[in-house]
């Protein structure tokens, strides 16, 4: 994860770059909930949505792998392959969960 990415976007101020990634953390779990019941109910146009709306704000962030898994998703999703998403939700999981780890590390810093 790259703080520098954000940090470009909305400067240095300590209040905000923590606002953004509360806000991020808080959403993406919410999507990651939404993705998990989209993939096992084969909605793939509704998986489509969720995870191209993660893959910008990840990205936003500066959590660049995070972004890419959402990318493959998306990708997976638009050819309505609901297996392949399937297969590719524990690692995006995974990813996830660093990079919420990441965040509260951060969040829990007096400095960012």
């Amino acid at each position: 994860m790259d703080i520098n990415i954000l940090k470009s976007l909305v400067g240095n101020d300590q209040v905000i770059i923590k606002e953004f990634l509360q806000d991020f953390l808080r959403d993406a779990r919410k999507i990651a909930e939404q993705l998990q019941s989209t993939v096992a109910d084969g909605k793939a146009d509704e998986a489509k949505f969720a995870v191209h709306k993660l893959k910008s704000s990840a990205r936003s962030i500066g959590a660049l792998a995070l972004g890419e898994w959402c990318a493959q998703m998306e990708v997976a999703a638009k050819e309505g392959d609901v297996e392949k998403l399937a297969r590719l939700l524990p690692g995006f999981k995974q990813e996830l969960a660093e990079v919420g780890s990441y965040i509260k590390k951060v969040l829990a810093q007096p400095d960012v």
